[in-house]
């Protein structure tokens, strides 16, 4: 705004209270909230988990679990039937394990019967083993079975019990194998050791299906009329 003077001309800003535009804060960022379910060292839980998350086990825990991964600390243990895709144990389960990959550490221990695809030992299992495709054991591993079946087996720890390879039995340099021994190919490093039968390994056979017997049809009987 300006004012005017007579004989000369005077302007003098004045400054207009207008109102300044408040400055926008930034839009508050959102936690990323984590997909995991963590049980926390000292708690109990009794009960079934589900879930297609990850559940990681520090605590204690007493029921079935349905996840997807499950991950057990060294201060962790699971009592109850698993059934997970990955499972890593360094901690305890006993109960019933099936998963498609199982990595036990050197501070891990399993009990009971175990269904995977793949298996590396670095701790403890007892009990009835089947890893469809391969099972490491590594110079840590310790395995006592009644039965352990895979395709390809590879053993720089110890095992006993009855061992069944239907492809390879690789014993390493630090492995110890004492059992019954079925397998289709052996391979010994220096210095492995292997006590105990062995038999050559061969394809169960097929179930032969019983045949069906077709029964006779009854004869039909036909009423007729002789004329004398």
């Amino acid at each position: 705004m300006a004012f005017f003077a007579k004989g000369k001309e005077t302007t003098v800003d004045i400054e207009e209270n207008s109102a300044k535009p408040e400055k926008q804060s930034a839009p508050a960022q959102e936690t990323p909230v984590s997909s995991d379910t963590t049980i926390s060292k000292n708690i109990t839980i009794e009960g079934n988990i589900s879930g297609t998350d990850t559940l990681n086990v520090h605590g204690t825990l007493n029921g079935d679990v349905t996840v997807n991964n499950l991950m057990i600390g060294k201060n962790g243990s699971v009592t109850g039937t698993i059934t997970a895709q990955k499972v890593m144990v360094s901690g305890k389960i006993i109960g019933n394990v099936t998963c498609n990959d199982l990595n036990i550490t050197h501070t891990g221990y399993v009990t009971k019967t175990i269904h995977a695809n793949t298996i590396i030992l670095s701790g403890e299992i007892d009990g009835q083993i089947l890893a469809e495709r391969s099972m490491n054991i590594t110079p840590t591993g310790k395995v006592k079975t009644n039965e352990l079946k895979s395709r390809h087996i590879s053993v720089n720890g110890t095992v006993e019990g009855k061992v069944i390879a239907s492809e390879l039995l690789e014993v390493g340099s630090n492995g110890f194998v004492n059992g019954e021994i079925s397998v289709k190919n052996i391979k010994t490093d220096e210095g492995g050791r292997v006590i105990g039968s062995m038999a050559m390994y061969s394809e169960p056979a097929a179930p032969i299906k019983p045949k069906q017997v077709k029964q006779k049809k009854d004869p039909k009987v036909i009423d007729t009329t002789i004329e004398k």
